[in-house]
């Protein structure tokens, strides 16, 4: 009998496992399916040339914007950053992931290719929790990882010159800098012509709110964003979607993009480090009046 009586309790364990498998296989699935729908368009540079044309124009830009370098800032921001970076769709081992803040009223935020990644200040005092601010982070990430700048930029070469570019007369070697100038192309500030477009922002939203899904932020953080920038900053939201432009009904395509993301979790909203964050940032002397405007790239 107590041969038995020994083989259901052994094996109970191994039946409810499996049940539990099981039932969370479809969720799994569904996440994966959703990421292999992210797919970079047509690009004439490969990943690591992203990261070459980022740091390029990255050195550029540094000595454009008043930079904020304060270490606790600067941990706080890289360290989410990263975290979010570690669950973005297309994520690449080449990509260096540098977050800064820029010390600018401005609510804005922008990303150079290969994963140099800037938020104004402004952008974290106007985030009323850690959440809202992981969506404008996992917003900018989506432009990385999408390589939405040198997307733009291949497209506008091609345009220009598609024989020679066929014909790979494209150039090698030395400052992509120099090259993408030849075309007319700068990644830099007050560039014009990387401004998003609505399709390329309604991108970036759903890599976004992928992306705070499966690392366990609430996705609506995202939108809610958008909307305290449009009601509480009116004199402040031209900066952003002039950058930024608003994809037609933004917040209902985001609210919809969510259930395709698996079902509702217990999500996480705030942090003390954002809040001692953003009350340094607060506590801190007014940043310089006159700063350049900075591109959304």
């Amino acid at each position: 009998m107590k041969a038995y009586t020994s083989v259901p309790r052994a094996r109970r364990p191994i039946s409810l496992l499996a049940l539990g498998l099981l039932a969370s296989a479809p969720v799994a699935v569904l996440g994966v399916e959703r990421a292999l729908e992210f797919k970079p368009g047509f690009n004439l540079l490969s990943p690591a040339e992203d990261v070459q044309v980022g740091r390029e124009n990255a050195a550029q830009v540094e000595k454009q914007l008043p930079i904020l370098h304060d270490a606790e800032v600067e941990r706080y921001l890289g360290d989410l950053g990263r975290r979010l970076a570690a669950h973005s769709p297309n994520n690449r081992s080449e990509y260096v992931w540098v977050f800064k803040v820029v010390n600018s009223r401005d609510i804005n935020a922008f990303a150079l290719p290969g994963g140099y990644v800037y938020v104004n200040r402004g952008a974290v005092e106007a985030a009323q929790n850690e959440a809202q601010l992981a969506g404008v982070m996992a917003h900018e990430e989506g432009h990385v990882v999408m390589r939405h700048g040198t997307h733009q930029a291949s497209e506008r070469m091609l345009a220009q010159a598609p024989l020679a570019i066929l014909g790979g007369a494209l150039g090698q070697g030395g400052s992509w800098l120099s090259r993408l100038a030849q075309y007319g192309i700068g990644f830099g500030v007050n560039s014009v012509f990387l401004h998003n477009s609505r399709g390329i922002e309604a991108q970036a939203d759903q890599v976004g709110a992928y992306t705070l899904y499966q690392i366990g932020y609430d996705p609506h953080a995202m939108a809610q964003f958008f909307q305290i920038i449009e009601q509480k900053y009116p004199d402040r939201t031209m900066e952003f979607f002039s950058d930024h432009p608003n994809p037609e009904h933004r917040i209902e395509k985001i609210d919809q993009e969510i259930p395709e993301l698996g079902p509702p979790k217990a999500w996480k909203t705030d942090s003390p480090d954002f809040e001692s964050v953003k009350h340094r940032l607060l506590s801190m002397p007014p940043p310089p009046k006159l700063n350049p405007k900075a591109p959304a790239v």
